[in-house]
């Protein structure tokens, strides 16, 4: 199976933390030409990664569908897995044709190898294998490593003494799922490195300029993906890019 996470190099585009009212024309440009370089990288990788998965899926899907159909009992899960990875896989690659953002670009990694991990589960089961856990993506980038596991306690008797034990950085960083390099990062006292988006901020009646930001600041009625780590969680996200949805968001921010 191809490895989950595939970066070779960092992806850290400048996040400008001034909004200022006097953003010179230079400045506004810097940002845009940043923005398209980490674009056309972005766009490049994740190219690959979705050709990468539908060549595992074509391959696998006729002996898999086969075996489904041959069952003389259907199973509901695993046409239902199958169903939902190759609708994830359909969206993967309207979001890698239809990207306004880098957040669409992140979300179409995403939603391919989550494809790629249902396609896996229907095979381990029919198999009669263990089915390996779905990863938990960095909620900060989620194109980084694994996240590790949170350790904030869940047992309510044990919440006070927690709260004694952990610092305000420890709570910070058991608040979201984060990759090693990023829960370091808040554990020393320092921001994450964060996928960025590109945004309108009003700079005047007349001037508006465009500026990065977390993905997961930008307004959902802009974008799909700032509430669910560019589709690493929920399973509605292939339905609503399918229907369209990313695109009536980009257009409200364009319009804004």
């Amino acid at each position: 199976m191809l490895k989950r996470w595939w970066f070779l190099e960092a992806l850290r585009p400048a996040v400008p933390a001034q909004r200022s009212r006097e953003m010179s024309k230079e400045a506004q440009q810097r940002i845009l030409d940043e923005w398209e370089a980490a674009r056309e990288r972005l766009d490049r990788l994740v190219s690959a990664r979705v050709t990468a998965v539908g060549d595992v899926l074509r391959t696998t899907e006729l002996p898999l569908t086969d075996g489904l159909m041959a069952s003389s009992v259907p199973d509901p899960l695993a046409q239902g897995d199958c169903a939902w990875a190759f609708d994830a896989f359909q969206a993967a690659g309207k979001l890698l044709d239809e990207a306004a953002d880098l957040p669409d670009l992140a979300a179409a990694a995403v939603l391919a190898d989550r494809a790629l991990e249902r396609f896996a589960a229907v095979h381990a089961r029919a198999a009669g294998q263990p089915v390996t856990k779905p990863a938990r993506r960095c909620f900060y980038n989620p194109l980084h490593t694994t996240a590790e596991e949170g350790h904030s306690p869940v047992r309510k008797q044990h919440r006070r003494q927690a709260r004694r034990r952990t610092g305000p950085r420890e709570a910070a960083a058991d608040r979201r799922p984060a990759c090693p390099a990023c829960r370091k990062a808040i554990l020393a006292g320092q921001a994450p490195d964060v996928l960025p988006a590109l945004v309108p901020v009003k700079l005047s009646r007349l001037r508006t300029a465009r500026v990065l930001v977390p993905y997961y600041s930008v307004p959902q009625q802009w974008s799909l993906w700032s509430v669910c780590a560019c589709g690493a969680y929920g399973d509605e996200w292939p339905s609503l890019v399918l229907r369209g949805e990313h695109r009536k968001r980009a257009a409200a921010a364009r319009k804004a």
